[in-house]
């Protein structure tokens, strides 16, 4: 049936946009092609990524026009089960214990008669726990330390203590006062990670009880547990501490706690550099509530300045960077200079994780493979094929998020971290929801997802290059 001039009308400021952005897209692809010239696995990759993300585009731009019109949110007709949040607490924590005690075991497998439960819990200082964990310990170490820049290459651990500037001091300063009480760095981190986690879980589902029934939000913390990668959630790292924030400023801003949630917001831009783009979902959302500013000022203005609130995290660690460094850039250079690492194209790392996964596999290295260039190259695509399926059934400040986390996260021009990165993305969890509402969705969903856990849970183990 043909549309109408009326519809047309209507879906023309969508197409428009839609058409704009396919545009811009192409020509940096057109462009990256010409001047990196991959190799046509690495070509065919990235093309495949750009449709993807095209599709999922494609089907968020007009329910995003929409959620700019309609203030109107569908509320869940179901009632609450009586201990849900302490149900979704006890699951998360018995998660937490299944897994600490599935890296304990393996661990006490690999190491034999060597093994030893206080190499179980030093093993934990492993990826970015130890730089984490040092800078809870002491802090940043200053540029100063080292003589010259020059001398970066020649000082082994010394260097390796002063580009530690490149990690944020949220995670490190919520475990030193635990630190402090314990006497132990390792126990400290684990404890704090132990305990965000959790209330993570318990966050993520009341932030999609607001949209959806009892059984989807349960739904998408089972999906989030069951997540190739938890033993990061566990781990000293940020990505506990991180989603927490994230999940509750986001939740915050909703309930209308805007104070509350600008301040948790700053704190996970503190946290995480990612944590900058909730600005995304939080103008959105500001928008979707306050049409117009005569419509509740003292409240559109609060809401106004939880959005700004978010930045000032990130400008506090600038800050730092002054302070220790005197550049409060000086991340950037860090970043560039010891791990070769700046922004670039998402395609490109579709390109040349699928370059080398082929080049590891050709060679024979099954650490490699298993360990690293294999789950990168699966979390990319899964994430970004659930993204084009799902779109249309996200809440547009949500699927935006998600749009501009994997841009910037994946666009990583030396990416190893790819899975805990997505991982941390709760959007990833909610995809996932969206695609197993029918009970033979949930079985394929366990029967893909349980077993590619355990065999990425035993590289982390054997430290076949998992990052």
């Amino acid at each position: 049936m043909p549309e109408t001039k009326e519809q047309i009308k209507q879906k023309l400021p969508a197409r428009i946009i839609s058409g704009a952005g396919i545009l811009v897209l192409l020509a940096a692809y057109l462009y990256w092609v010409f001047d990196e010239r991959p190799d046509t696995a690495g070509l065919i990759a990235a093309a495949f990524s750009c449709i993807l993300f095209i599709l999922g585009c494609l089907r968020f731009v007009p329910e995003w026009m929409n959620f700019w019109k309609d203030r109107t949110d569908a509320l869940p007709a179901d009632e609450e089960p009586r201990f849900a949040v302490l149900g979704v607490t006890a699951l998360a924590v018995a998660v937490e214990i299944l897994l600490l005690g599935l890296v304990t075991l393996a661990l006490s497998v690999r190491n034999g008669s060597g093994f030893t439960f206080r190499g179980a819990v030093e093993f934990w200082r492993c990826l970015d726990s130890g730089h984490y964990l040092d800078i809870a310990r002491e802090w940043y170490v200053p540029k100063s330390f080292l003589e010259t820049t020059e001398e970066w290459f020649q000082n082994g651990d010394d260097v390796g203590r002063v580009v530690q500037l490149v990690f944020l001091p949220g995670y490190p300063l919520a475990v030193y006062p635990v630190y402090r009480t314990l006497g132990n760095d390792v126990v400290a981190g684990l404890l704090v990670s132990f305990a965000a986690f959790p209330a993570a879980c318990c966050v993520l589902y009341r932030l999609v009880r607001l949209d959806c029934d009892h059984g989807t939000a349960l739904r998408t913390v089972v999906m989030l547990l069951l997540l190739p990668g938890g033993f990061f959630f566990i781990a000293p790292m940020s990505e506990s501490l991180y989603l927490l924030l994230a999940l509750l400023a986001l939740y915050c801003f909703r309930k209308k706690r805007y104070l509350i949630a600008g301040l948790l917001g700053a704190y996970c831009a503190f946290t995480r550099t990612v944590g900058l783009l909730l600005v995304a979902p939080l103008v959105l959302e500001w928008v979707h509530t306050f049409p117009k500013p005569h419509c509740g000022r003292k409240k559109w203005t609060l809401g106004a300045l939880s959005v700004l609130l978010v930045p000032a995290g990130f400008l506090a660690y600038l800050w730092i960077n002054r302070t220790v460094s005197g550049n409060p850039l000086q991340f950037l250079t860090y970043q560039h200079r010891w791990w070769s690492q700046h922004l670039g194209w998402f395609f490109n790392t579709a390109s040349y994780q699928t370059s080398y996964l082929i080049d590891a596999i050709r060679e024979g290295n099954t650490e490699n493979v298993l360990g690293l260039w294999l789950p990168n190259v699966l979390w990319y695509f899964g994430t970004l094929g659930l993204f084009a399926f799902t779109a249309k059934k996200l809440r547009p400040s949500y699927a935006s998020w998600f749009v501009g986390y994997f841009v910037i996260a994946i666009g990583a021009t030396w990416l190893l971290s790819g899975p805990r990165y997505l991982l941390s993305m709760p959007v990833v969890a909610m995809m996932l929801a969206a695609v197993t509402e029918k009970r033979w969705q949930k079985f394929a969903a366990a029967v893909v997802l349980v077993p590619l856990s355990i065999l990425y849970l035993l590289a982390f183990v054997w430290r076949w290059q998992v990052w």
